[in-house]
């Protein structure tokens, strides 16, 4: 029972951060999912959960997306998620992490002090900003911090980028569950209709409670949050990568 109340919290709080930055939502809910029903599953509940939550997001905020931009960065991503498959197949996951976690660390410091270059602009950013993002999604399991990076670079206002990140994670996450499935069918784990429910109930009150935050937040801070966000899961990434070497 502690279990499952600590999941639920952890949905809300990721619905809440996906709300308020754009993003997050993984981060937060990936650890207790993986602890409770394995990497296999626990991912496969956090692309699923991930995509609910975007598709009640986008909801409220679809007219600020920037359809344009999402066509680019959304036809990239999942093309990149094919060569991230291969990749994630053919390399120890634990060097993947460290690596990936440290260049979009490496590169999100970057875009911050290049904040007075002039923006980056064009479609090869973007194509190639969706190609990482889809990798990433399918090696590490996190694609936002590379949309992070272009968004700072590009200086894509806030609103319409947590906005657009939506319809990103919407379609990177079911395609990367697709995929997945498609492969191992069994690899969904059994879980009981009421906590399917819990769960949809505690995604709508992370969304809820993230509109409310939301709206009393400047678009300056929501932006530090979300940087804040990306970091950390960048963080994460590498420092998991190079625990699981320490110990292999």
């Amino acid at each position: 029972m502690a279990s499952a109340l600590l999941l639920l919290a952890a949905v809300v709080v990721g619905g809440i951060s996906q709300r308020v930055t754009g993003m997050g939502f993984a981060l937060v809910t990936a650890p207790f999912l993986v602890l409770l029903l394995g990497p296999v599953g626990g991912v496969l509940v956090v692309n699923v959960c991930a995509a609910m939550t975007s598709s009640l997001i986008l909801l409220r905020v679809r007219r600020d997306v920037a359809w344009r931009r999402f066509a680019v960065l959304g036809t990239s991503a999942v093309v990149g998620i094919l060569p991230g498959s291969v990749l994630a197949q053919a390399a120890p996951s634990a060097w993947l992490e460290l690596v990936v976690g440290l260049l979009v660390l490496l590169a999100l410091a970057s875009s911050l002090v290049a904040r007075r270059a002039p923006a980056v602009t064009g479609t090869v950013p973007a194509v190639v900003t969706g190609l990482v993002a889809g990798a990433m999604n399918t090696t590490a399991g996190v694609g936002g911090p590379a949309f992070s990076v272009y968004a700072v670079a590009s200086r894509w206002p806030q609103r319409s980028f947590a906005a657009t990140l939506q319809p990103l994670f919407i379609t990177t996450g079911l395609v990367s569950f697709s995929s997945k499935l498609a492969i191992d069918p069994s690899s969904l784990p059994p879980l009981a209709w009421w906590v399917w429910l819990g769960i949809a109930a505690a995604l709508a009150a992370g969304v809820f409670l993230g509109d409310r935050v939301a709206g009393r937040l400047s678009q300056r801070t929501a932006r530090v949050g979300l940087l804040v966000v990306a970091s950390t899961g960048a963080a994460t990434i590498a420092v998991r990568g190079a625990l699981e070497l320490l110990a292999g």
